[in-house]
């Protein structure tokens, strides 16, 4: 599949690049050992390397959209944490509960409403 910025630069409209094709990869380092102190995603960085070292976290933007996917994968050797946004839940946990992702998984989160967010993790 296409990146999106490559998509832009045959000729697509930004917002249909967005739509057709896949958003690039960053690399973040995951900070903290709270959600209210690990390191927050931009609306923007939609397909996530995360670097954990042990009970550090990265947490989803507060402003990310309903139905806009976002994947994080544990290229590290530790385990880390994904937190939803503040306020919210995963998968019907509790509030501002971290999910704990070991080693080379890879998760996919999806906001259903302002304080609903489901994941799918890799087995």
């Amino acid at each position: 599949m296409a990146l999106d910025r490559d998509l832009m630069g045959v000729g697509f409209a930004d917002k249909q690049a967005q739509l057709v094709g896949a958003p690039a990869t960053t690399a973040v380092t995951a900070a903290g050992t709270t959600s209210a102190d690990a390191t927050v995603l931009g609306t923007q960085t939609k397909m996530v390397t995360g670097t954990f070292t042990g009970a550090d976290g990265i947490r989803l933007p507060t402003n990310m959209k309903l139905n806009d996917p976002y994947w994080v994968f544990n290229s590290s050797g530790s385990t880390g944490l994904v937190y939803p946004p503040t306020g919210g839940a995963l998968n019907g946990g509790s509030t501002d509960a971290g999910l704990s992702m070991t080693t080379k998984k890879v998760a996919q989160f999806i906001r259903l409403s302002t304080n609903v967010v489901i994941y799918n993790l890799t087995a």
